[in-house]
Order: structure tokens, then sequence, then C-alpha cells
């Protein structure tokens, strides 16, 4: 055979290869699809005052680990202490005003018993005169003044009893200006205790702008903790569309973090986007133009952790390459 033949042969066999390599990396990236344009994320918290104030002291630096409740930031509480103190004196004040109310209805029921004494004995009197008067044992004028005097001490009644339920009636609303006063004084006690700052959740402190003595309005950021534990993170793998059909929620995922010297961990498709990036963007593309060029879109596919992570590695925005296996999805 000569040299050329065993030439042509040689180039057949390496195109074979090529051909047969090429063929056995598309089934792979077929069942296995992958992309290095994957991004740890998690949840990121603001930490904001909820009141209006002056930054007293700053407890946490940028990086440091906090956990729920721990004391951020405290406010200069002055003025909030001076809204409570003002709120106690209205509770004392509304509550001396219930008590002075209802002795005032305890001296009204005294003057109702009274009148009603009265009027059992000035009714007593008129018949006994009634019954002297009827034998005419008694003067006419006498028996006037007996009938007059039962009148009189019933008028005294009903006016006793009208200023009885008129105090009970002032009670009620001095109970409810003390129920407004008690209510005031919490809230005063709710804002005071905004004065201190605590962690939401558990995390790193990142982003922070806070600092003593600065004035800080309600709402305004202070810093945020980035969420680091495994149930709070993920990974937002952007794939081609056209690596999408065999990709569904649930699969089994390898993923390495280029941070790392290559270790794989685990994960799964937690769900896929609900559209492109570009769809989101800013300013998003407009197609419906004669210079229209097709350009190959990304839909961002949700990886969940199976796994615990180091925390080294749990930082947000580290870049990740992912795969995802199909193998179990028939064609």
């Amino acid at each position: 055979m000569s040299k050329r033949w065993i030439g042509l042969a040689i180039i057949l066999l390496i195109a074979v290869a090529l051909v047969f390599l090429g063929w056995r990396k598309w089934e792979h990236g077929r069942i296995y699809p992958g992309t290095d344009n994957a991004y740890i994320g998690a949840d990121v918290t603001a930490v904001a005052s909820r009141v209006p104030g002056t930054l007293q002291d700053v407890l946490v630096e940028d990086h440091q680990v906090v956990h729920q409740g721990q004391v951020i930031a405290e406010l200069d509480p002055r003025d909030f202490d001076q809204a409570v103190a003002k709120q106690r004196a209205n509770v004392g004040a509304a509550e001396a005003a219930v008590a002075l109310q209802k002795a005032q209805i305890a001296g009204a029921e005294a003057q109702v018993e009274a009148a009603r004494a009265q009027v059992e004995l000035a009714r007593s009197d008129r018949e006994r005169f009634a019954a002297l008067d009827e034998r005419g044992s008694t003067a006419k004028r006498r028996f006037d003044q007996v009938v007059a005097a039962a009148k009189v001490a019933e008028a005294r009644l009903e006016a006793a009893r009208k200023q009885l339920a008129a105090a009970r009636a002032g009670l009620a609303a001095k109970e409810k200006g003390l129920e407004k006063a008690r209510t005031g004084l919490d809230n005063a006690l709710l804002q005071r205790s905004y004065c201190t700052i605590t962690a939401p959740c558990d995390g790193v402190v990142a982003d922070k702008t806070a600092m003593t003595g600065q004035i800080t309005a309600a709402g305004q950021p202070l810093c945020r903790i980035v969420q680091i534990s495994g149930s709070h993170a993920w990974i937002d793998a952007n794939f081609k569309e056209t690596q999408l059909r065999r990709i569904r929620v649930g699969q089994p995922v390898t993923f390495t973090i280029d941070a790392d010297s290559g270790q794989e961990f685990q994960g799964h498709v937690a769900s896929l986007g609900a559209g492109s990036g570009a769809a989101f963007s800013l300013l998003p593309p407009e197609n419906a133009t004669g210079n229209w060029i097709k350009v190959v879109q990304r839909l961002p596919v949700r990886i969940a952790l199976d796994e615990e992570i180091p925390p080294r590695l749990l930082k947000i925005g580290l870049s990740c390459e992912v795969t995802v296996d199909t193998s179990g999805l028939e064609d």
C-alpha cells in the first residue's frame, strides 16, 4: 500500500474519530445540559429604622456574622422617653377622672336612696291623711299639704335618678378617655422600643451605611443582612433557550463553584423563570424593526441546594458551573 493511501486512511480515521467525539459531546450536552452562566443568590434583608431619629450607637460592622434579635444600632431615645412620660401623665389624669366620676356616682346613688325613702314616707303620710279626710277627722288644708309633699318627694326622686344616669354616662366617657390614654401610652412605649434596632434574621452584614451621629429617616436602610444558610441560598443558572427542551422541575443538578478547587455539590431544579432576561431588562429589545437579528435568549433556572455549602463559598454573585441530569426523561 502506497504512502498516499496510508495518509488518506489516517485522515479518514481522524475525521471519523472527530465526528464520533463531536456526536458524543452533542449527545452528552443534550442529556446533560450545562452552563457556566450561573451565579449564587440568597435572601437579602434590608435593615432600617421604623422611626426617625439620631443614631446613638452602631454595634455592627460590614461582613460581621449576626443572629436574629442581635442589636444592630441604637437611636437617641430622649424624645421618645419624653413622649412616654407625657402619656403616663395622661393615663394618671384619666385614672383620677374615672375615680372621681365613680365617687360622684356613689354620691348620686346615695341621693337616690334618700329620695326613695322620702317618697315612701310621703306616700305613707298621704294614705293615712286620705283615710282621715274621708272621715272628716282632719283639716282639708293639712291633707293638701301632705299630698303636695308626696309629689315633691317623687319629683326629687326622679331628679336624683336623672343625676345618677348622667353620672353613669359620664363614667362611660371617662373610661373611654382612660382607654384612649392607655392606648397612647402603649403606642409611645412601642415607638420607644423601636429605638433599639435588631437583626431580623441570621446572616452576614453587608452594605452598611449607618454611622454614629447620623440622622436617619423611617425606612432608610442602615445595612443589609445576607442570609447565608442553605435554605435561603440558591443558584440562578441562565440556560440557552435551545437547552430547555429537556429541563424539568425536580431534576438533579451537579454544580461547582469557581471559588473552590472544583468540588462538586448537589442540587435540583426548583423552578424555571417566567421570561428571558431580556424581557425584564430596563430597555427590552424592540424586535419589530427592519434591522432585527436573531439572538439566542437565555432563561433563568433556579437551582435549590441539596447539601450544606461551606459558608466561605456561599457569597452572592460567585460564579458557578451547572449541569442538569435529564437522563430520567424519556425522549
